[in-house]
């Protein structure tokens, strides 16, 4: 069970990273700002989805080893899982569509450019909130996984 709790943790550090250090920068670079922010916003559903299998995945592995063995050890890893998980289904949950209605507001509002609107202060903090979200999340993924590694 303890591999199967860090093959998902690290499959899910996996997406994360590969998604904040390739995807989206290469979206941003590629396409003009429109079309690459409809791109991500529809990726992250998906990205969402996949972080919240890989972590219901970790947690359950977790506590079936926690079950099984009885120790009282394995409590932080399934801490730092379930923060992960949280904040992973906050952000999918909540932040997610609030951001959406947030760039469509924005969108129908059609600021000058240069001009700060409401609807963009709005867009941008909740950017700002997903982002410390998914860093929140992989900090957690990142102690997980050594904590899961020191138990054994």
């Amino acid at each position: 069970m303890r591999l199967l709790a860090a093959a998902a943790i690290v499959c899910w550090l996996g997406v994360m990273g590969f998604f904040a250090a390739v995807v989206a920068p290469a979206a941003f670079t590629t396409l003009d700002r429109e079309a690459a922010g409809r791109f991500v916003a529809a990726v992250f559903p998906r990205y969402y989805a996949v972080g919240a299998g890989l972590g219901a995945l970790a947690l359950l592995a977790l506590l079936t080893r926690l079950l099984r063995d009885g120790r009282a050890g394995g409590w932080l890893s399934l801490l730092l899982v379930a923060v992960m998980l949280a904040s992973t289904l906050y952000a999918w949950l909540v932040v997610l569509p609030a951001a959406h209605a947030a760039r469509e507001a924005l969108r129908q509002a059609a600021p000058a450019a240069g001009a700060v609107s409401t609807e963009s202060l709005a867009f941008t903090r909740l950017h700002r909130l997903s982002s410390v979200l998914n860093g929140v999340s992989m900090l957690a993924g990142v102690l997980g996984l050594v904590a899961v590694g020191i138990r054994r």
